[in-house]
């Protein structure tokens, strides 16, 4: 089977690189390979690759300079997708769209299932809703949308990354760390989306939407002080820096974020079941700490 990802660099396409399995073939494209805004670049790579599946792992992901790159996140996430889309279904390539836990406004008491009606509220949820809209107004069963939450791996910058280098400073540079503590998702190691990601490649049939995270919730602040217990354990930071957990508008961050996102991944399962959030981290800092020896 032939597998080809817009996207080398990403977190989702280095897991799916370090994940990929014997039996198949996998291209990554970059964008100076070919800018997915274009839409005969698209059209003459897959008619030169000619690959069974694309997975998308290209997307304008920073959330906070979304807002005010209107024009540029429309461009790749919206209009890139919907060029794919058209190609991909001239030349029969099945199509894996990768989404997001924004495209819910955050108001559900319960985690979302793949059947609630979504409803963003920030410029990067709106841009990969009206993806996933392109995705769904073909009616096939031969494209579908994967969301997941909270991505994190050990290429590019994520919240573990940055929490365990902030973790390392010393107290006097750094006297504690305000962490909030009113938005509540699934924390999801890249690798174990990666897996998901080759099982479903091999199913026959497609839903339109499948979720996918690690097992389990909490917040921000929660996921910090998981990430700092381990750390410390394993001898990747020598010091406990006091976390102090805020309310999102004592952040005063610019976007405004969904203060539960969980996705409910039941009808996943079938294809693969998701491992507790803990113990994925333990797995991604284990890793570090083999690096760091």
């Amino acid at each position: 089977m032939k597998i080809l990802t817009f996207g080398q660099t990403g977190q989702l396409a280095n897991a799916l690189k370090c994940t990929q399995p014997d039996t198949i073939e996998l291209i990554q494209l970059t964008r100076q390979q070919v800018d997915i805004t274009q839409p005969q670049l698209i059209y003459e790579a897959l008619a030169h690759y000619r690959p069974d599946i694309i997975i998308n792992c290209a997307a304008y992901t920073d959330v906070e300079r979304a807002e005010s790159n209107t024009t540029q996140v429309m461009q790749t996430n919206v209009d890139a997708v919907r060029f794919i889309t058209h190609v991909a279904r001239q030349l029969g390539i099945r199509f894996i769209q990768l989404s997001t836990d924004y495209v819910f406004n955050g108001c559900s008491p319960t985690p979302y299932s793949v059947s609630q009606i979504p409803s963003a509220i920030n410029v990067y949820g709106h841009s990969k809703l009206l993806a996933e809209n392109v995705i769904l107004q073909q009616q096939s069963n031969q494209f579908c949308i994967v969301r997941t939450s909270w991505l994190y791996h050990h290429s590019g910058k994520n919240f573990v990354s940055t929490m365990l280098h902030l973790m390392s400073q010393t107290s006097e540079a750094l006297p504690s760390i305000n962490i909030v503590n009113d938005q509540t998702g699934s924390p999801t190691l890249a690798e174990g989306l990666a897996h998901f990601l080759w099982k479903l490649c091999l199913q026959n049939h497609w839903s339109p939407i499948y979720h996918w995270s690690d097992a389990g919730m909490c917040t921000w602040y929660e996921f910090a002080q998981e990430i700092q217990s381990q750390a410390f354990a394993l001898g990747l930071i020598s010091l406990k820096v006091p976390l102090i957990p805020v309310t999102s508008q004592a952040y005063h961050s610019r976007v405004k974020r969904p203060a539960f996102s969980v996705l409910d991944t039941k009808a996943s399962h079938f294809i693969s079941k998701p491992k507790p959030w803990q113990q994925q981290l333990a797995q991604y800092l284990y890793s570090c700490s083999l690096k760091k020896k």
